[in-house]
């Protein structure tokens, strides 16, 4: 995106109606020649917030919050300073100066964001005019949603058929390739110029930006009957899961003041909330918390609790997303951890009891570390020997961890106070951790610190990562993490040639195959024919958790990397064998020109275009 002009952003100010913008959202009444009303940003009685449009600016006598016009969108939007700026110029009917030496906008872009927004009108029409919309409003109705609810997340509905968009856009040529860079329709396998729907039959729930663009959609199946659940977007360059999360535009826009924001795990639990009045809360879109959600969401609020449900799928998704915060915790930011009683989520169980119950039970949500300890001790025989080493070693682990200096220390105070020793011993564990992990505590300091994943390319350097163990376990990882990305019908066959090639590529090439059958298998429908093997279940599982973690196209090209080191390593060490073999000069010779000429045949099909 280019840089909005600096000229431009130092006279928007003079150009705008800072009374007008504010009265939008704030009810001001006239005092003389200024206007006042009680302050938005802390809770008062007596107006003591201050509009002087003379001067441009605010400012509260009682919180001591001033600014001029853009300070306060940003901060009563919930905008970044860019964002800012673009809705005060377009509420004010100002186009926006861009720096015109910054590289323009990719056109395809532009494209990009009118048919998503063509679908999501496409999609809130048939929820009205389907002849199939009886199912979906029964469903609708059953959940709870209101119509006013289902108006404020944009609603629709995928109607039955396989080819309702592909039928809709097939004269525009620009437009079909659109569809297919968004991931709204699906080439059928061998059948070049040959189309399907992604949803279909399904209850829609467009996912926006912060800017309240559509970038990306999630689908729920109306039948029980039908697979899977819930579908979301692929990988698009509109929307990555990783970076993205469900409800953050609604999130700033219906909540007068965000202290915390509320993290659960489905569409549904995010619409059940606002429906109750709750509504600083946003949902992670199919996937386990990452360092980008973190970044995004400590820019939002100064607390972030996240939300469970109280089975072991969930205590587990609630562990993870401990180790993922760790790194994350600065200061002025406080996580917290709500576990919801067995068998509840935050959609059926704010239904059942009042909003100010659930309130309550936020309110209540344990701090980080208080969740950390109470979780380890349940993981060993706290009260034995045995049992408090094992803490000191699971603490010290997770202690290596944190950037945060006076945190880290804190910690370290409360493992010492949780296992009756004083706090040298407990650093003296931490520092033995620590050089005992060095690698892979630098590895996952060094994610957090950039909040993107270093991919396999830029650390093969590392022994341990250019293993044909590992990287076999790298692509194994990638794929049990994403399936799709071995589903791509004018490559699956050559990947699965080339991982023939590799030794003891069983596993890998039973996962791939696995994935071919079905475009939308989950990671537990990949895992489940391995239950029997329980060596193999287990260490699959383990490689089921991506370490670190990487989006869909991340992980693709990671895949393709891992794969091309894995062929020149087996080729290495077959070359190597093969000399070794050699018992004779002239058999060594032989076998230096064979490969030789194995290279050069190599290199001359590079250059056949």
């Amino acid at each position: 995106m280019p840089f909005i002009d600096r000229d431009f952003i130092n006279d928007l100010p003079n150009r705008v109606d800072i009374v007008g913008l504010i009265n939008k959202r704030v009810a001001l009444k006239k005092a003389g020649k200024d206007y006042k009303a009680c302050c938005p940003f802390h809770e008062e009685k007596t107006p003591s917030f201050t509009v002087v449009p003379t001067k441009q600016i605010y400012h509260c006598f009682g919180c001591g919050e001033s600014g001029g016009v853009i300070d306060f969108v940003m901060k009563y939007d919930h905008l970044s300073f860019v964002e800012a700026i673009e809705t005060v110029a377009g509420e004010s009917g100002i186009s926006v100066v861009y720096d015109q030496t910054a590289k323009p906008v990719d056109k395809r872009f532009k494209r990009y964001n009118e048919i998503m927004n063509e679908l999501n009108n496409f999609y809130q029409g048939q929820l009205k005019t389907s002849s199939a919309k009886n199912k979906v409003v029964s469903y609708a109705k059953k959940r709870g949603i209101s119509g006013s609810i289902a108006k404020r997340f944009e609603l629709g509905f995928a109607p039955p058929g396989w080819t309702n968009l592909f039928d809709q856009y097939s004269e525009k040529e620009e437009s079909i390739q659109d569809l297919l860079s968004m991931g709204m329709i699906v080439p059928k396998k061998d059948k070049k110029d040959d189309y399907y729907d992604r949803f279909r039959d399904r209850l829609m729930f467009p996912i926006h930006n912060a800017k309240g663009s559509v970038i990306g959609f999630g689908g729920r199946v109306l039948s029980s009957q039908d697979n899977p659940k819930y579908l979301n977007s692929p990988e698009t360059p509109l929307f990555s899961k990783s970076k993205e999360l469900y409800g953050l535009y609604h999130c700033r826009k219906y909540s007068r003041r965000i202290d915390s924001i509320l993290v659960v795990e489905g569409y549904m639990d995010v619409i059940a909330l606002h429906q109750q009045g709750i509504t600083n809360v946003v949902a992670t879109l199919g996937t386990a918390t990452t360092p980008a959600h973190l970044q995004i969401l400590s820019r939002s609020a100064e607390t972030i609790v996240f939300c469970f449900d109280g089975d072991k799928a969930g205590r587990d998704a609630a562990w993870k997303a401990l180790k993922t915060s760790l790194p994350s915790v600065t200061s002025g930011l406080i996580i917290k951890f709500l576990i919801l009683p067995e068998g509840e989520d935050p959609d059926t169980l704010i239904n059942r009891e009042s909003s100010k119950a659930f309130s309550k039970r936020i309110e209540g949500a344990q701090t980080l570390s208080s969740f950390l300890i109470d979780h380890i001790k349940e993981e060993v025989p706290f009260d034995t020997i045995e049992g408090k080493t094992l803490f000191l070693e699971k603490s010290a682990s997770l202690i290596n961890l944190v950037n945060y200096s006076i945190y880290r220390q804190q910690l370290i105070e409360g493992i010492a106070n949780a296992i009756g020793q004083n706090i040298t011993q407990v650093e003296k564990a931490v520092e033995l951790s620590k050089d005992q992990n060095t690698h892979f505590s630098n590895s996952n300091q060094a994610e957090h610190k950039q909040f993107s994943p270093q991919p396999m390319s830029q650390t093969i350097s590392n022994k341990s990562h250019s293993s044909m163990k590992s990287l076999m376990s790298r692509m194994i990882s990638c794929v049990l993490t994403y399936p799709s990305i071995v589903n791509d019908p004018e490559t699956t066959s050559v990947i699965e040639e080339r991982a023939r090639k590799l030794p003891k590529s069983e596993v890998l090439l039973e996962l791939i195959r696995h994935a071919q059958v079905e475009s939308d298998l989950s990671k537990e429908a990949l895992l489940k024919p391995y239950k029997s093997k329980e060596r193999v279940y287990l260490r699959l599982q383990e490689l089921s958790t991506m370490e670190p973690f990487l989006s869909e196209f991340e992980a693709q090209e990671e895949f393709g990397y891992a794969l091309t080191a894995a062929e020149k390593y087996y080729e290495r060490k077959s070359t190597k064998a093969s000399i070794l073999s050699a018992k004779t000069h002239d058999e060594e010779e032989a076998v230096m020109k064979s490969i030789m000429k194995n290279k050069m045949k190599t290199v001359n099909q590079k250059k056949t275009p």
